[in-house]
This record gives C-alpha cells, sequence and structure tokens, in this order.
C-alpha cells in the first residue's frame, strides 16, 4: 500500500499543479469532493462486506479450494468466484485483497480477476432479450474459457 499511496500522492499534486496553472484547480478540488461524497457509502457498504466475509470464510477452505495445492481445481473455481462476484472496483478489489490475496496462486487470481472484468451476471437477463441466446451462448463460452486459459498462462510464465 506505501507504494501506491506515494505514487498516487505524485500524481495528485503533479495534477494540482497544471490545474493550478490553468486556474482550475478549485474545479478540481470540488469535483473531487462531490466524487468523495458519492463513493464514500459504496466504500463503508464494500469494507463492511469485506469484514465479515473475512471473518466468516474460513482461510483453510480456501486453500484447499484456490490455493496452491487446488492444481486445476483453483483455475476452474477462481474464475466462476470472480463471475459470481458483482460490484464494482470498490467492492471486489477489497473483497479480493483482504480474502483472496494470501490465498490464491498467481494463476487463480488472473483468472478470477479476468472473470470478474469480463463476466457480469446481471447482464444476462438483457442480453438474453435484446441480443437473443444464440449471441449470448457463444459471448459466454469464450468468456468462460478466457480467464481460465489466462490463469494457466500466467501459472505457467509467473507461478510454481
Amino acid at each position: 500500500m506505501t507504494n501506491a499511496f506515494y505514487t498516487l500522492t505524485i500524481m495528485a499534486v503533479i495534477l494540482f499543479v497544471i490545474a493550478y496553472r490553468k486556474n482550475k484547480h478549485g474545479e478540481s478540488i470540488s469535483e473531487a469532493r462531490r466524487m468523495f461524497i458519492s463513493t464514500l457509502p459504496l466504500l463503508l457498504l464494500a469494507f463492511t462486506i469485506v469484514g465479515f466475509i473475512e471473518v466468516l470464510v474460513p482461510k483453510e477452505a480456501l486453500q484447499d479450494w484456490l490455493g496452491p495445492e487446488s492444481g486445476w481445481r483453483g483455475l476452474v473455481i477462481g474464475p466462476l468466484i470472480g463471475a459470481i462476484v458483482q460490484g464494482g472496483p470498490f467492492a471486489f478489489f477489497p473483497l479480493f485483497d483482504s480474502i483472496f490475496r494470501d490465498s490464491v496462486t498467481i494463476g487463480t487470481a488472473v483468472a478470477m480477476i479476468s472473470a470478474w472484468g469480463m463476466i457480469n451476471i446481471g447482464h444476462l437477463p438483457y442480453e438474453f432479450a435484446f441480443l437473443g441466446y444464440r449471441f449470448v451462448l457463444i459471448k459466454y463460452s469464450i468468456y468462460v474459457t478466457l480467464p481460465t486459459l489466462a490463469g494457466l498462462l500466467a501459472h505457467l510464465i509467473f507461478g510454481a
């Protein structure tokens, strides 16, 4: 977190200087405040959910299903979890960081995050209604396969 904090601080200072030179720093601060206030409830709820899940989900179960000993199961189960978890980055990444970071292999992590980014189960009813079953079946047959392949590739290159 320290490196991310320093990087974001440097970026914020640079952007503030640029905005100040263009005399738009007040407008920029107002926009930042508005965004902070609008996302604060989401952050609080996401962190609350993550806290409960972290306490309620046994780490040993995660290690068995997603850890180094899971083998191919992690590459199959990880994308399923990623696809099922709904919500934006404010919900997903704190959840992933606190629950899965120390439990999953690099391959499983890549597969899980890829599936989360590609698959949105909440869109299925609309996709079926407007795009038809054939399109949805083709799309999801690709979307279910790619995260697992990405995870396998990450495992082969970076894992072990």
